[in-house]
């Protein structure tokens, strides 16, 4: 199991991010803190979305999940993409595998 992050230890940030929020402090020099803390947010915000879609381009299970409604191995009949809102709320495109439970016809996309 891997161990929790130490909350003392700064977190690396990309480069860009900082060269993003620099470009932006000087498009707007007469920004006031809440301004800076606004803009801040969004930056991250959009880290955070870019983040996931790294993460769900990384790809699937290898198995097929189980229902969640009977338990049963689902077969996988297909793909989907949809547009999901974080709690940024940014949004992300999620492509995946859609299943459905031949026992009881549920279907599950994205597989969790």
């Amino acid at each position: 199991m891997p161990r929790a992050a130490d909350p003392l230890q700064p977190v690396p940030v990309p480069a860009d991010l900082h060269e993003r929020m620099t470009a932006w402090r000087r498009a707007h020099p007469q920004a006031t803190f809440a301004d800076l803390e606004g803009e801040a947010t969004r930056q991250v915000a959009a880290l955070r979305a870019e983040l996931i879609a790294v993460a769900l381009a990384a790809g699937e299970p290898e198995t097929a999940p189980a229902c969640p409604t009977c338990g049963a191995i689902m077969h996988r009949v297909g793909e989907r993409t949809r547009t999901v809102t974080t709690s940024g709320p940014e949004r992300v495109d999620v492509t995946g595998g859609r299943y459905r439970c031949s026992a009881c016809g549920a279907e599950l996309f994205p597989p969790r």
